[in-house]
């Protein structure tokens, strides 16, 4: 059963009425801050933090023509903080920094749609979802409307929520029904234009990609405010910070694309003039590095120091017990935690995990395993992608491990013989088919290439971040028997030549 778009309208001062002539609109935007409360070290500096971020906002909102404050979705699951909090230490933070509306992340539903309730009840923003079916939880379809009508100084702001079409396949979204995508954009305007809506902004946790799809058939759409793909556009001319994607709005056709990466280390902000007729004349769009140069909010940093204190309980809590010394030379903790990724994902069809030795920075003692020693030997918050590979694919990132970065560490079942600068691989006892297609699960930092795995960059097939860190998957493995089991047998085996 469809849910009748219903849409709230929040005023800034005026009653409503047509727009008069030139309109100008700030849209300032993240997405994908998955629980990254505190700041992200990149090259030995902090970049964002909801602090640093709840200052930028302030100015924003000081500064700005008429500014919107926007998230992309995927608020949850990241960090120790979503551990703890489930959400709920994000929310508070976010209602502090003023947020207008977010759109809804697949990550929202890790915990099934109950887990989401907490955070709608606490929440005093919009949440936005025009392709899902709601009805069977009461409390959700309450709290989360498909369409959003801000009333800015008179002029009529229309936004629209959209979630990734990929939700069943990455997600625990219960008896939650999604709708088609493109039919519900397409309501969801026509229920806008009927309350007189002549600008329409879709927030969205589809992906970049999807979200050009969109942009190219739904012309009517002025701007896509994104997420869900982790999409760096543009050129924030820092060193530290990677070059972008595309551009920075991505123009298609007369609909703009923007996303701003990932944790709130950036921040997108897009200055736009319409028309009477909701038409988009003039825009300027830049994204701002959330650097030391930003001054981090007392009131935030108040408050994170009020999170913080069952956080350092939990570091020094017990998740698991070795039988042994679990060694990086030795070849065991890459076996243990190729097996860790692997289970994560084996719900999404994941195949075979392959790991970067030098992801792995810390040893284990036998006994007792703290949480704080778990993160000691995957400090860097990676999550973990699914990738579509075909054989020749996942030959070709064996044998870059071999020559550039070291062998890569591989789970159960997966074997491979390194013969100078070659390999050759078997999985279930069969020889790798370079033809055949398998599901790999790797981390986001060799998914992008790192450790020079162009092969995994340039992957033609299917690639989903599901968003779970590589540390919790560790935890969850450890937590799951009194005493890890260890594979001690190689899994690579080196022949002399």
């Amino acid at each position: 059963m469809l849910r009748v778009i219903r849409a709230a309208t929040v005023g800034f001062g005026l009653s409503t009425v047509a727009i008069a002539g030139a309109f100008d609109l700030t849209v300032v935007h993240v997405n994908d801050t998955h629980s990254h409360l505190e700041p992200t070290m990149i090259k030995g500096k902090p970049y964002g933090g909801f602090a640093r971020l709840s200052t930028l906002f302030s100015n924003l909102r000081a500064k700005e023509k008429n500014p919107i404050f926007l998230h992309g979705g995927d608020i949850f699951q990241g960090t120790i903080y979503y551990n703890v909090y489930k959400g709920l230490a994000d929310g508070h933070l976010m209602n502090l920094i003023g947020f207008d509306a977010v759109a809804l992340g697949n990550h929202e539903f890790d915990d099934g749609p109950e887990g989401l309730i907490p955070f709608l009840r606490q929440t005093d923003f919009a949440k936005l979802c025009a392709n899902a079916d709601f009805s069977a939880y009461p409390e959700i379809d309450q709290r989360v409307t498909p369409t959003k009508i801000l009333n800015i100084k008179g002029t009529k702001v229309g936004l629209i929520g959209l979630i990734t079409p990929d939700l069943p396949f990455i997600s625990n979204m219960g008896k939650i029904q999604l709708v088609d995508l493109d039919a519900s954009i397409t309501r969801a305007i026509a229920h806008l234009e009927s309350q007189g809506v002549k600008i329409h902004i879709a927030v969205s946790h589809c992906g970049y990609a999807e979200e050009i799809g969109i942009a190219k058939r739904h012309p009517k759409l002025d701007v896509i405010v994104g997420g869900h793909s982790h999409s760096l556009l543009g050129d924030t001319g820092n060193p530290d910070l990677p070059k972008g994607l595309g551009e920075y709005p991505t123009k298609v056709g007369p609909v703009l694309v923007v996303q701003a990466w990932e944790w709130a280390k950036v921040a997108g902000r897009m200055r736009l003039t319409f028309n009477r007729d909701g038409v988009v004349t003039k825009v300027k769009g830049d994204v701002i590095p959330l650097d030391e140069t930003i001054a981090e909010d007392p009131k935030i940093l108040s408050a994170l120091q009020a999170f913080e204190k069952p956080i350092i309980a939990l570091k020094q809590s017990v998740v698991g017990n070795a039988p042994t010394e679990i060694t990086r030379r030795s070849g065991v903790m890459g076996n243990l935690i190729a097996d860790a990724m692997l289970t994560a994902t084996k719900s999404q069809g994941a195949q075979i995990a392959l790991m970067n030795s030098g992801g792995m920075r810390g040893d284990l003692d036998a006994g007792p395993i703290t949480y704080s020693e778990a993160i000691s030997v995957q400090p860097f918050g990676n999550t973990l992608v699914l990738l579509d590979l075909s054989g020749a694919e996942l030959l070709a990132t064996l044998e870059a491990g071999v020559r550039d970065a070291g062998p890569l560490q591989v789970s159960k079942g997966f074997r491979y013989v390194i013969n100078g600068q070659s390999v050759s691989a078997t999985f279930e006892g069969a020889a790798i088919d370079p033809s055949a297609t398998y599901r790999v699960v790797t981390n986001n930092f060799m998914a992008r290439g790192g450790d020079k795995l162009t092969a995994l960059a340039e992957a033609k097939g299917r690639r989903v971040d599901t968003g779970i860190v590589d540390l919790d998957a560790l935890i969850a493995y450890l937590r799951a028997s009194d005493t890890v089991e260890l594979d001690t047998v190689p899994r690579i085996v080196q022949t002399r030549n």
